[in-house]
């Protein structure tokens, strides 16, 4: 299959998704659509080939961004389930405000998770690339 196949099934997933969110609402075939958006995408711009760098890296490094991921997660999830609370508990929302706020919310919760895993993914694909410069 070509790149610019795996970018449009990349995209249909998304457009997908973000249909039968308004729609529906949220499910949790979501959990498993998005990876799969993901990778669609890594794999039509190349950098999933960047991958092999995983054979590189220490198994503190591993350890270390499986670490991040776990945090991350439960940094999402708390967020999520405190903006649950406010829009169902403290303001009683309902209808397109109710809607619209749990979509600004789950935008909002994924920006902590892209500063703290973003920033470890980050030194360590550096110290790896240093560590491969000093041969």
């Amino acid at each position: 299959m070509s790149r610019k196949t795996f970018n449009i099934i990349g995209w249909i997933l998304l457009l997908g998704m973000g249909a039968s969110w308004i729609g529906f609402g949220y499910s949790s075939w979501y959990l498993l659509l998005t990876p799969m958006a993901y990778f669609s995408f890594s794999i039509s711009d190349g950098s999933i080939k960047k991958l092999g760098k995983i054979k590189q890296m220490s198994l503190l490094q591993v350890i270390l961004i499986l670490f991040a991921f776990i945090v991350s997660v439960s940094i999402v999830f708390g967020l999520i389930q405190l903006a649950n609370y406010l829009i169902n508990d403290m303001f009683h929302l309902t209808g397109e405000i109710k809607i619209l706020s749990e979509t600004i919310a789950v935008v909002l919760s994924l920006y902590p998770v892209k500063f703290t895993f973003g920033t470890v993914i980050f030194k360590v694909m550096n110290a790896t690339r240093e560590k491969n410069y000093e041969f």
